[in-house]
């Protein structure tokens, strides 16, 4: 079933919303200059302009709420949910062993690559992008250490 673009975005800004709405009391952090609720505001915020930006665009194509694109088989359904599952598995298992920079991209080139029927080049690419994009936010702006794992001894 494809959802039109118009109801995903409002859904995607009520998400935000609400995520900006119970982080508004999260607790400060000692010693920090901002608390415990300004990621999730600043991920709250971009859901809310990006799921009306992609509302506009639903609005502009005007086509159906719902087109039904055929049935997806349950087996399939099941297999889709265990990869996810096997692979959240995985990470937690994995990364203090071998560190956040060798599993998370590896992890997501395995899900994207499969899920996306083959397109590795597609799946390398975006595995690298997002983990480099998560380190970034963590390590150097929320100064949130991630592990390294044996890549500790490496770089220290």
């Amino acid at each position: 079933m494809r959802i039109n673009d118009l109801l995903m975005g409002l859904l995607m800004a009520l998400l935000g919303a609400i995520t900006i709405w119970a982080s508004k009391d999260f607790p400060p952090i000692a010693r920090q200059p901002y608390g415990a609720g300004t990621f999730p505001t600043i991920i709250g915020a971009f859901l809310v302009g990006l799921g009306l930006l992609l509302s506009l665009r639903g609005w502009q194509q005007r086509g159906a709420l719902f087109l039904w694109q055929g049935q997806v088989t349950l087996s399939r359904t099941l297999i889709c949910l265990l990869a996810v599952i096997t692979a959240v598995a995985g990470y937690v298992l994995l990364t203090p062993l071998l560190g956040f920079p060798l599993v998370a991209p590896i992890m997501l080139t395995l899900l994207i690559g499969w899920l996306s029927g083959g397109r590795w080049g597609l799946a390398i690419i975006v595995a690298i992008v997002a983990s480099a994009v998560v380190w970034s936010v963590f390590a150097l702006l929320l100064h949130v250490p991630l592990d390294l794992g044996i890549l500790e001894e490496v770089i220290y």
